[in-house]
């Protein structure tokens, strides 16, 4: 699950090391992940066969390039702000990650039991989203929090609830 602050006010730049989405054993690693506005996303291909990498993005110029073998390193970025979107490999259907572009660093995935921790966090009050893949922004869930200076926050719980099936 991704989890971000929303209507942060941010005055920093986008980190110089670029983030990495890496196609190893025909998967992509990570499978869902964040970067800011402007930074460099390494495309990396660790698969001694040919990949295709296709970005859904809406909001940005999407692109659509091979990575044969030979060719293991490929550099895009992305220079404006976009709720998740995906990334997938024509070659290999089945590959599919995830990325959010955002103008702030207040966001994180979840690790495999759900939790999280967004550090640094200006004192304030904010809309904090969580969005998994299955439920898509339409159904993204949202909560308050209000940080004071210097403090933390140590509980933010979301439930995903599959709705049933109509008859």
């Amino acid at each position: 699950v991704m989890v971000w602050l929303k209507d942060v006010k941010y005055t920093g730049k986008a980190p110089t090391t670029p983030a990495v989405l890496d196609q190893k054993g025909c998967i992509y690693t990570p499978h869902v992940q964040g970067i800011m506005k402007g930074q460099d996303l390494l495309i990396k291909n660790s698969d001694a066969t040919l990949h295709n990498i296709h970005s859904m993005a809406k909001d940005n110029s999407q692109f659509n390039f091979a990575m044969p073998k030979v060719v293991k390193e490929k550099t895009v970025s992305f220079d404006k702000v976009e709720d998740p979107f995906y990334i997938k490999c024509d070659v290999h259907p089945w590959m599919k990650s995830w990325v959010a572009v955002f103008d702030h660093p207040y966001y994180t995935v979840t690790d495999k039991n759900g939790n999280f921790e967004i550090e640094g966090i200006p004192a304030g009050t904010y809309e904090v989203i969580a969005w998994q893949e299955k439920f898509k922004m339409k159904k993204h869930l949202s909560s308050t929090v209000t940080i004071g200076e210097g403090e933390s926050v140590t509980t933010q719980d979301f439930t995903f609830i599959r709705e049933s099936k109509k008859k």
